[in-house]
């Protein structure tokens, strides 16, 4: 049989978590697979979009061009989803193998981000919720996408991406160190506990390798601290500039990019600076800020480096897991090097 090949993503789930009381079903998987003692790293910034497509294709957001919720193109600043990753990605190389590819998530944007209209199935199907979907922070319910995972599955996908969102967004709404958000994680861990028992069972465990990961975590809100206002500070300076900002992180991309970062490391709350890209510049808030969207901002936030580590874990019947083991042990993964080590786990070279 040919081998299977499942990356459940649970997004923002936080590796603090990882214990016995909040997530004994992963917990357990680690001692019986491979896992990151350490965690893995999200790359930067540490937000969904740009994750999925390192999580994809392999590479760096600069080489896939996904820079965060929005992106910088040749017509301006687009969303992500409008414009997908550059280059192959995992499941491209998967179909041209013959395998049988997937994509099934709780946020539909991801679809666009992957390229998973390239896949043998999507869900939800064009990008559409089905009417009547019950829907938390307006991304399907978790319980919702995952029947929907169990579909592909039995369906006979062989390679296949999952992102189950709650755990995101219920952090978002009441905090990463909230009771209910510990409760997201709880209910997450349950899951992925269901799909490891189920697929235990079946007839396929011994050609099946899981990998269970986070894209990022979050950090609480300081409710207290102003946002960061890069935009204003740029136009006070008179730079021109196009500023994306995404949570406790923004992206400038400037013509003076020399000028542009002494504005905005002088700003009040601003943790650092760096080049991104060619003409692009990613600057972070100190852990708690927040930069301004023009939109009231959640009380969980992520973007910066201190919400950067995350969940990473393999188990199955599959023989590549072991290599996993001392793979996860030497290195810390990132976003980035990930698939490459989970499909050549299963002796699918790209």
């Amino acid at each position: 049989m040919p081998p299977r090949l499942v990356l459940l993503v649970l997004d923002a789930f936080s590796p603090k978590y990882l214990t016995r009381a909040v997530a004994p079903n992963l917990t357990k998987a680690c001692e019986d697979g491979a896992w990151a003692p350490h965690g893995g790293r999200a790359v930067l910034p540490s937000v969904t979009y740009p994750n999925h497509a390192s999580l994809v294709t392999g590479r760096e957001p600069a080489e896939h061009g996904i820079f965060a919720t929005n992106t910088f193109t040749s017509d301006g600043i687009r969303p992500a989803c409008n414009v997908g990753a550059r280059g192959t990605s995992f499941l491209d190389a998967a179909r041209e193998a013959g395998l049988r590819t997937a994509v099934v998530v709780g946020d539909p944007n991801i679809l666009g981000v992957v390229g998973a209209t390239r896949c043998d199935v999507h869900w939800p199907p064009g990008g559409v919720l089905p009417p009547g979907t019950p829907l938390v922070r307006g991304y399907a319910a978790n319980p919702v996408t995952f029947q929907a995972l169990l579909n592909v599955l039995d369906q006979g996908s062989d390679v296949v991406l999952c992102q189950l969102d709650n755990t995101d967004g219920i952090s978002h709404e009441y905090g990463p160190d909230s009771p209910e958000a510990v409760e997201a994680h709880r209910q997450a861990d349950a899951l992925a506990g269901g799909l490891l028992d189920g697929l235990r069972r079946g007839p396929r465990w011994r050609e099946t390798l899981v990998a269970v990961i986070s894209d990022h975590c979050q950090i609480t809100r300081d409710l207290d601290a102003a946002p960061i206002d890069a935009a204003g500070a740029l136009r006070a300076a008179g730079l021109q500039a196009e500023v994306i900002p995404d949570g406790s992180a923004v992206l400038i991309r400037a013509e003076d990019t020399g000028g542009a970062g002494r504005v905005l490391g002088a700003l009040d709350g601003v943790g650092g600076v760096r080049p991104f890209a060619p003409g692009v510049l990613y600057a972070h808030a100190r852990p708690g800020g927040a930069f301004q969207t023009g939109k009231p901002l959640p009380r969980g936030i992520h973007g910066c480096p201190a919400t950067a580590p995350t969940l990473c874990m393999a188990t199955g019947g599959h023989p590549g897991v072991a290599a996993l083991r001392d793979a996860f042990a030497a290195n810390t993964p990132t976003s980035a090097a990930l698939p490459r080590l989970l499909t050549g786990a299963i002796g699918l070279r790209w």
